[in-house]
């Protein structure tokens, strides 16, 4: 299974590793209710999930208000037409009202199959849990941090078919992009250590289309003024990060020979390795510790067993939603 949380850090649930989350996948779909999954393949039908703040007026009152400590009750019903049937589940949770659909054509429920997935629906809807107030914010910090970890994971498909290939540039540029990552990874790991708190400073993991990123060259002096890295380190990213530029922006126009990119290459290669086998270090400091990703509080692993590797490639293929880069589960 796989943790989905809902945008605005309202509710968590767990889905299958083979169910795709619909709506960041579709295009023309947004990332807001009714939230859609269904399985990669096969699929039978459609889960959708969406929750509204539970208002005095809007109470009803043949449904308990539960409270969020045990497996939720749902409260089901049925609603079909000439195309589609719809099982229709309510629930009122703390100050939420959550409502979700199982869809599925006239006929699909004669076909093989279908009932594994009424049953994966009634599993899914077992996991619902409705996160209280006051650790949504985190919630939501929590989420991002499990995309930035999957998109760095995609990251290596895209570098693996690239070294492959021979393309050079795009290796660069991905290499680039992974020792920026590990780096704001160390930042936060950092952080956390020194202020022994689990909080996740989301500002160095994520991006949002309007806003204003901290750019590479930022997040170096930043390493260096935390003592991450030292300032020969320091200053083999800055002339790599030069070299590159030239590579991108300057390679027509220059004399740079493609001979020259290869080599440019392999110092990002192993500058790349060397900053994470560092950030590994700071990984292994938070696993003994109360607080922190990587501590004993947020029960994260040591080492990745087989579901967690499948969570991993599960993560991966939602950020490629390429057919040619889809990692087997």
């Amino acid at each position: 299974m796989k943790d989905w949380t809902e945008p605005n850090g309202i509710f968590i649930l767990n889905t299958p590793i083979n169910w795709q989350y619909r709506n960041t996948a579709v295009e023309g779909y947004k990332n807001e209710s009714p939230y859609s999954f269904e399985p990669y393949e096969n699929s039978l039908g459609c889960f959708q999930i969406s929750c509204y703040p539970l208002k005095k007026e809007s109470i009803n009152p043949n449904m308990k208000i539960q409270k969020n400590n045990s497996i939720l009750e749902w409260y089901p019903t049925e609603k079909n037409d000439n195309e589609f049937n719809v099982t229709i589940y309510y629930a009122q949770v703390d100050d939420q009202l959550l409502f979700a659909k199982y869809i599925y054509s006239l006929g699909a429920e004669k076909k093989k199959g279908f009932n594994d997935q009424q049953k994966v629906v009634q599993n899914v809807l077992k996991s619902v849990r409705v996160i209280p107030k006051e650790e949504r914010e985190f919630a939501q910090k929590l989420n991002k941090y499990d995309n930035f970890i999957g998109s760095l994971g995609a990251s290596y498909d895209l570098l693996s078919k690239s070294i492959e290939n021979e393309t050079y540039i795009e290796s660069i540029v991905i290499l680039s992009n992974q020792i920026d990552a590990f780096l704001r990874l160390n930042i936060i790991l950092e952080t956390q250590l020194l202020n022994k708190t689990n909080d996740i400073e989301i500002k160095f993991l994520y991006q949002g289309e309007s806003e204003r990123g901290i750019m590479e060259r930022k997040i170096y002096t930043k390493a260096f003024e935390m003592k991450i890295i030292d300032e020969k380190f320091y200053e083999q990213l800055n002339n790599l990060y030069n070299k590159r530029n030239r590579v991108i922006h300057r390679y027509i126009i220059s004399e740079l020979r493609t001979r020259d990119i290869s080599k440019y290459f392999k110092e990002y290669l192993f500058l790349c390795e060397e900053i994470r086998l560092n950030l590994e270090k700071y990984e292994q400091k938070q696993y003994l510790q109360e607080f922190g990703i990587y501590g004993k509080n947020l029960g994260h692993l040591e080492k990745l067993d087989g579901k967690e590797r499948e969570r991993m490639f599960a993560f991966a293929n939602d950020k490629h939603l390429l057919k040619k880069f889809k990692r087997k589960i």
